[in-house]
């Protein structure tokens, strides 16, 4: 039976009223009223940042046949992930442990992992690599969950380079987790057509739906001990880090505008305007009207609809380390 609780179904209405969701593991929410008993045989530990994407597949999670018994985490991410967040609440209402681990790999984030006598392990959105003694822990091993049609796309920023770069389609992959990055054999992939007016924020809502839908399938998969469909890695490609990048150095409108939609919301690109800078949420080509933002490139003009002061990313400043020049 799924994990219920009326704080939980609260929880999911609120999250899938975005219209965007964001890698930023910084959401927080209210204090969970009561607690939600769980009954299912299956014992699975959730590994995954306070973040949208993430929650989406816990909130998922949850309404499986199994029962989570534990939360991981991984604190160096954001300093919100050192105090009451939206992971450390849902933790509290089941009454299981949040395990903040700087170092998975470590002996002692090992043993309190065994302690749990895990069947398995469902990852969506964790910034370390798991290596072989800690993806053996589980019985039947680690499901991660990753925002692209893989072998396409491995790495940090899939969705971001999905939008920026143009593709015409993304996916979302559920794959058995390996002590290599995003190559493990796949339990179930979707793909959807990007839509010329979608953000990374969108994209990724929208790839959440995909992943949601097709998640007890890839667990039922995992838990029967399927080897998966291999991945073939030699025409991979590889979706690097990124920081919020200068529009002006577009090389047209098109890429510009793409550059600005692929920083929507985790990592918006940037401008100066009138001598300071300007992080950019929304745009269109043309001249923009008398007295507004522009950014004049090699084939036209951006017309600035929307921008702040502040980043919005895990700094949220002016002058944010992950400002590239």
């Amino acid at each position: 039976m799924a994990t219920f609780s009326p704080a939980l179904a609260e929880v999911r209405r609120t999250l899938w009223e975005r219209t965007e969701f964001s890698f930023i593991p910084d959401r927080n929410m209210p204090a969970l009223e009561g607690t939600a008993a769980q009954s299912g045989q299956a014992r699975i530990l959730f590994a995954g940042f306070p973040s949208d994407y993430s929650l989406a597949f816990l909130l998922a999670l949850l309404e499986l046949d199994v029962q989570v018994v534990g939360i991981l985490t991984s604190p160096g991410a954001h300093e919100a992930i050192l105090g009451d967040n939206a992971l450390s609440r849902i933790a509290d209402h089941l009454e299981i442990p949040l395990l903040r681990a700087w170092r998975v790999n470590d002996e002692h984030s090992i043993l309190d992992l065994a302690a749990l006598r895990l069947d398995g392990v469902v990852m969506a959105s964790f910034d370390q690599i798991i290596h072989s003694r800690a993806l053996a822990v589980p019985k039947h091993g680690w499901i991660n969950i990753h925002p692209s049609a893989l072998p396409a796309r491995r790495g940090p920023e899939p969705v971001y380079w999905t939008i920026a770069d143009g593709d015409p389609i993304a996916g979302i992959t559920l794959h058995r987790a390996v002590p290599k990055v995003d190559a493990g054999p796949m339990l179930a992939q979707r793909t959807v057509e990007v839509s010329p007016s979608d953000t990374s924020g969108t994209l990724t809502r929208r790839l959440c739906e995909l992943g949601t839908e097709v998640l007890g399938e890839a667990v039922n998969r995992l838990l029967a001990d399927s080897p998966g469909e291999p991945i073939d890695l030699t025409g991979a490609t590889y979706a690097p880090s990124v920081g919020h990048r200068h529009i002006d150095n577009a090389p047209s409108v098109d890429a510009g505008l793409r550059l600005i939609r692929a920083g929507v919301p985790n990592m918006p690109a940037w401008t100066v305007i009138d001598g300071r800078i300007a992080y950019v949420l929304a745009a269109h080509s043309g001249a923009p009207a008398a007295g507004l933002p522009g950014i004049v490139v090699s084939d036209g003009e951006i017309a600035i609809d929307e921008h702040r002061p502040q980043c919005g990313c895990h700094h949220n400043l002016v002058s944010c380390p992950h400002r590239q020049e």
